[in-house]
């Protein structure tokens, strides 16, 4: 009896601990990111007035928005094939059943550094060697695709059942011949899955990377706001939400019939057909909309060497002050990532099918996490910067708002998902929603929750490195000065301490997702 009071002790000890732990870092990170409820409340009034600066929408310059649009989904959708044509390779060398020795180890540091970098620092970069325009946008997709997809699809081959493998080896089938009929078969759905939550992924990127003189409808969003013509800023963003609202729904669609097995269905044929006449059809059109002169791609590379040179040796001189703005942006992304929790909670529970009975009101949470999910995070805060000023705390916000869409169609998924049985028998005895959730709902999708919450911190760190870019606080500021000034030791320093954080916080979030799961 002792021994089992001595282990609940130590229970309850170690439960207190890490609960004390995480308020102390919540705590901390409200106070470096400035977070400020009094602020924001006197700073509704100014959102307010944004908002009605905003109305009606200025759709005159509506076919230089159409063109900008097109253009903006052909940066995704280029960025993303050539991403998926260098993926495929490099996912082979960095699984460990498909590779080994020191090819293995590169291939995974090659993995790593690539995908630690946010998508606008790869733009800024080849704006400032390459140029300004789409073709900047596009290699700054592909090279983060590379990174994500490669890290995908090594996963992906080394999660495979191995015994088709020891199959086909035991015939004497050379390492080509294995691959071909043993693991593609295998991966290829989970390729394909992949291969479209990239595109729908790359293309709500496109609509920022404009941000930084990386073109697309970023670019116009951003002169709109900066030149205070709010309601042309609203027509761009209404487009932009129509934009990705369709693209994330044909993309979910299409990723469920894969899953499900329809796409293999003689039934479907003619469906996939169309489908991939129309992908074809969109990648051969956005052609157009991407003007690449080869001559500024052969001045741009000895730009880019050129670039790489000069970042060598980094400057440290100013590293005391890089740290207090590295753990500003770290703050940022620790408290958006708890409001957002917070915001997503009751989002998760009223829009799922099985929780919520009334339509206007699941269907009218659905479409507020759509909206939020669409709008990318560095929108939200130009938004912000205007209604509570330059700083974190607009940062906060913007990282709130947007992964509270995210956050809230995972929810959302996973209580969906649930042991139908348990709900059935609380709500049996009359029980109240609120009752539902702690005793039904809760119990069996803790596991995820944490699971999805500590995913999304990971993606905030990143995130929130470039909110400084529109002014939101962090270290982003630091980083796009000192490119624009041609201290690229200074930049190499941001980019290195920048990267080791993100790789940190990564192995950080792997270990306690392999904890949890």
């Amino acid at each position: 009896m002792s021994s089992t009071l001595r282990i609940d002790y130590k229970t309850r000890l170690k439960a207190a601990s890490v609960w004390l732990a995480l308020i102390l870092i919540l705590s901390i990170s409200f106070k470096v990111s400035n977070v400020s409820i009094p602020n924001l409340i006197s700073g509704l009034s100014n959102s307010v007035d944004l908002v009605k600066e905003m109305f009606p929408p200025d759709f005159s310059q509506w076919k230089r928005i159409l063109f900008l649009s097109f253009q903006t989904i052909a940066m995704g959708f280029w960025g993303t094939v050539i991403g998926i044509m260098a993926s495929i390779l490099l996912g082979f060398l960095s699984a460990k059943n498909t590779s080994g020795g020191v090819l293995y180890y590169v291939s995974r540091l090659i993995v790593n550094f690539l995908r630690s970098i946010p998508e606008i620092m790869y733009a800024i970069i080849f704006v400032v060697t390459i140029g300004m325009g789409a073709f900047s946008g596009v290699l700054a997709i592909a090279l983060s695709t590379i990174g994500i997809l490669s890290k995908f699809y090594a996963e992906a081959i080394e999660s495979i059942d191995s015994r088709p493998v020891e199959a086909i080896q035991a015939t004497g089938s050379h390492k080509l011949g294995v691959i071909r009929y043993a693991i593609i078969p295998q991966v290829l759905p989970l390729f394909m899955g992949y291969n479209l939550y990239m595109l729908d992924h790359n293309i709500r990127v496109a609509m920022i990377l404009g941000v930084v003189g990386a073109g697309g409808l970023g670019l116009e969003l951003f002169a709109s706001m900066r030149s205070f013509d709010y309601q042309r800023a609203l027509a761009i963003l209404i487009i932009i939400f129509a934009i990705v609202t369709i693209i994330d729904r044909i993309s979910a669609q299409l990723r469920r019939r894969i899953i499900e097995g329809k796409s293999h269905n003689r039934k479907n044929l003619y469906v996939n057909t169309i489908s991939i006449l129309a992908i074809l059809s969109v990648g051969l059109i956005s052609v157009y909309f991407i003007p690449i002169d080869p001559e500024e791609i052969r001045s741009g590379i000895p730009k880019i060497i050129e670039f790489t040179k000069g970042m060598f040796p980094p400057d440290i001189s100013n590293l005391e002050t890089y740290i207090k703005l590295m753990l500003e942006t770290v703050s940022m992304a620790i408290s958006g990532t708890f409001l957002a929790v917070v915001i997503s909670i009751p989002i998760g529970i009223l829009s799922a099918k099985n929780v919520m009975n009334n339509p206007i009101m699941y269907n009218g949470m659905k479409e507020i996490s759509n909206f939020l999910r669409a709008m990318p995070e560095l929108m939200f805060a130009l938004v912000f910067v205007a209604a509570v000023g330059l700083g974190p705390f607009a940062g906060v916000l913007a990282i709130a708002l947007h992964t509270a869409g995210f956050l809230g169609k995972f929810y959302a998924e996973a209580i969906e998902n649930i042991d139908g049985k348990p709900l059935e028998a609380i709500e049996a005895v009359g029980a109240k929603l609120i009752q539902k959730v702690r005793y039904a709902i809760f119990p069996q999708i803790i596991p995820l929750f944490n699971s999805y919450n500590l995913y999304i911190l990971d993606r905030n760190i990143r995130a929130s490195t470039v909110m400084g870019v529109v002014g939101a606080g962090g270290i982003g500021f630091e980083l796009v000065m000192s490119i624009k000034l041609f201290e690229y030791q200074k930049a190499a320093t941001i980019i290195l301490l920048t990267l080791l954080t993100i790789l940190l916080f990564d192995w950080i979030s792997s270990y306690l997702r392999r904890r949890i799961v």
